[in-house]
């Protein structure tokens, strides 16, 4: 579901007519098609477009200059974390004039109300753009509470298209209960944008609105796109009791550390009779060093992983530990380390599912690993086009980054257990799989796994990739 065009949608109800396009839901051809329609056809203020990096960034850069080419006079507007983080090259590549950096739901009427003619450019707030050659930046925007804000207008999508089976539910939905995140760990875009705030929608609001969209929509099952859903253990504890007998499942991300040490027996209790399934948790290494240089050091360890897996499966509540591995300080020692606590969780608890990356810097100056990486000779393409060649999608979706430090070796080593892990423990979120493809595979890759022999699964790659199109939770986005 396209949450934050949905957002920026809510905020100028009754201000100006608009449409969203979710260009996932089409192919890029499709898209410009679309696009170049309603622009000839209608009386078009401006195009607005939200922009991640990776496949968003891939399909929007070409779009865009395809668009700015056939009508000149088109204002195009970006937003988005990409375009908060990289607005200057962003705005450098002209054709783009005008970016929104940070949250943008209140500051939104204010741009519409721009190109409507009734405020002056510089009074709207988290607004770059370039005049006479210099990139001028307005105030930013402060991070508004999600109280505030107005239901999104489901009414302008096609919800069906959205609700979707997972292994939630049947008709599981999307949704963003709070801006920001509390906490500034050097490897996140949600530390960079929101330095620390963090503000959450209350338990009160929170239920009604879940219970709108299962009374409007039928959900049985909700995805918390949260960057931190459970930094509150009272909140979530209202939000579990508020869901008693409404038979809903729901996902979240949270902090292991948070949720180890805060977090009371009521609040599991409540999480685990009311609907919690799963939860997506930051583990990021097996290092004590690295989670030193990511901000984690001294409030989160290995062993609380290996802790807290413990525990949740004594409530029955799946943890999904992602890592990001190859980190610049010393990426042979990294990935060991966190192959090791791996193998340590599943053995505590073998449902806990294991989602891998390679590290991939943001730009957040001043953090000893973002600098480290600068010292090693990493850097941002200049130019908005560089950022769509194949090098830089691989490096945005962290499948291959080949940052200075990463050799070839250190790539096929993280890949290769990651075929052995998903072999011998299949994710549970890839629904196609059946019960005998997955002991076939188990038993294949017990061996490997058993005795950590990693090299060359040629065996598990054509069987998962090629036999039982097997994708892995990283792939599919789970």
């Amino acid at each position: 579901m396209p949450m934050s065009l949905m957002a920026l949608g809510a905020s100028i109800e009754g201000l100006q007519d608009y449409e969203i396009i979710d260009g996932n839901l089409i192919n890029d051809t499709e898209t410009e098609q679309v696009l170049a329609k309603k622009i000839q056809e209608t009386d078009v203020l401006f195009l607005g477009i939200t922009v991640m990096p990776g496949p968003q960034l891939w399909q929007t850069v070409p779009l865009t200059k395809s668009l700015k080419a056939k009508f000149p006079n088109l204002k195009i507007v970006w937003g988005g974390y990409f375009t908060t983080l990289h607005y200057e090259t962003v705005l450098e590549s002209g054709y783009v004039d005008f970016v929104m950096k940070g949250q943008a739901d209140f500051a939104f009427p204010q741009l519409v109300e721009f190109f409507q003619g009734k405020r002056e450019v510089s009074k709207v707030t988290g607004l770059s753009y370039i005049e006479n050659g210099k990139i001028i930046e307005n105030p930013a925007t402060a991070p508004t509470h999600p109280d505030d804000h107005k239901r999104f207008p489901y009414h302008k999508v096609q919800m069906e298209r959205y609700l979707n089976p997972t292994v939630l539910g049947k008709r599981t939905t999307a949704f963003h209960a709070s801006v920001g995140c509390p906490f500034t760990c050097s490897f996140c875009a949600i530390a960079a944008v929101y330095e620390g705030k963090w503000i959450p929608m209350s338990s009160q609001k929170l239920i009604e609105e879940i219970l709108f969209l299962k009374k409007e929509y039928q959900i049985d099952s909700v995805e918390f796109h949260d960057n931190n859903f459970f930094t509150a253990h009272q909140r979530v504890e209202e939000f579990a009791l508020g869901m008693k007998n409404q038979n809903i499942t729901w996902w979240g991300e949270g902090r292991i550390d948070t949720l180890l040490e805060k977090y009371p027996e009521s609040a599991w209790k409540a999480m685990s009779e009311n609907g919690c399934k799963m939860i997506f948790l930051g583990a990021e290494s097996g290092s004590e060093n690295v989670l030193e240089l990511m901000d984690k050091g001294g409030t989160q360890t290995p062993q609380d992983c290996i802790d807290l897996a413990k525990m949740m499966k004594g409530y029955g509540i799946i943890p999904e530990f992602s890592f990001v591995m190859g980190n610049p300080v010393d990426p042979d020692d990294d990935i060991r380390q966190t192959i090791e606590l791996i193998k340590k969780i599943k053995k505590v608890n073998p449902e806990s599912e294991i989602i891998l990356y390679t590290y991939s810097p943001v730009p957040y100056p001043g953090t000893e690993l973002y600098d480290m990486a600068v010292e090693q000779g990493f850097k941002y393409p200049q130019k908005l086009e560089d950022w769509v060649s194949d090098f830089w999608l691989n490096f945005d979706l962290r499948k291959n980054p080949m940052t200075p430090w990463l050799k070839p070796h250190h790539i096929d080593q993280i890949r290769n257990f990651e075929y052995v892990l998903n072999a011998y423990y299949p994710t549970q979120t890839y629904l196609p799989l059946t019960d005998l493809q997955k002991k076939i595979l188990r038993l294949l890759g017990s061996w490997r796994y058993k005795f950590s022999i990693y090299e060359y699964p040629i065996e598990l790659r054509i069987l998962m990739n090629r036999v039982f199109k097997y994708r892995s939770p990283e792939i599919e986005g789970f």
